[in-house]
């Protein structure tokens, strides 16, 4: 009876150690998926010189077009929720994030990807902005990630956060 119980309790160990290791190879392939998402998306931006936030996808939006097929092409599907408006230092809101679906189109309250552009500033010279100077601003993105079991499903929900480098815009 003896050997029975510890068999038993032999079993147990083995199987939580298989589900923590398949944890954590759910998770270490889910933030590998994201990151490179992630990194596609932030050098589409570039290439493009930035994005169009007023629109969802659409041939003028190239950009978006671009993102959305890199997306479907990569099969990345995980959802989420936007992270709140972005703040300076002085607790003013620098940026708002918009959230796109797997289709590109607008989606707050489950998207695939959240954008957000943040203008770095402009020179002020008597209260008036200086033309000559173009307009400078980044992109902050969302995209995300998920601790998957397949028993149990989704645990829990994780956010990879990315920026561009500074892009000018001319006016």
């Amino acid at each position: 009876m003896r050997e029975a119980i510890g068999g038993t309790w032999l079993f147990q160990i083995v199987i939580v150690f298989i589900l923590l290791f398949t944890g954590y190879m759910c998770l270490s392939i889910n933030h590998s998926k994201a990151y490179n998402v992630k990194s596609e998306i932030l050098e589409i931006i570039e290439r493009y010189n930035g994005i169009d936030l007023n629109s969802d996808i659409s041939s003028e939006n190239m950009a978006l077009l671009e993102i959305v097929s890199n997306m479907q092409m990569n099969s990345y599907r995980t959802t989420g929720k936007c992270p709140a408006d972005l703040r300076d230092a002085d607790n003013n809101i620098v940026g708002h994030y918009v959230g796109y679906n797997r289709e590109g189109r607008f989606d707050q309250t489950n998207p695939t990807l959240c954008i957000a552009k943040v203008d770095v500033g402009s020179v002020e010279n008597t209260n008036q902005v200086v033309q000559e100077l173009p307009s400078m601003s980044y992109y902050r993105i969302a995209v995300f990630y998920q601790l998957d079991l397949p028993i149990f499903q989704e645990l829990f929900l994780f956010s990879l956060k990315g920026d561009t480098k500074i892009l000018s815009i001319s006016r």
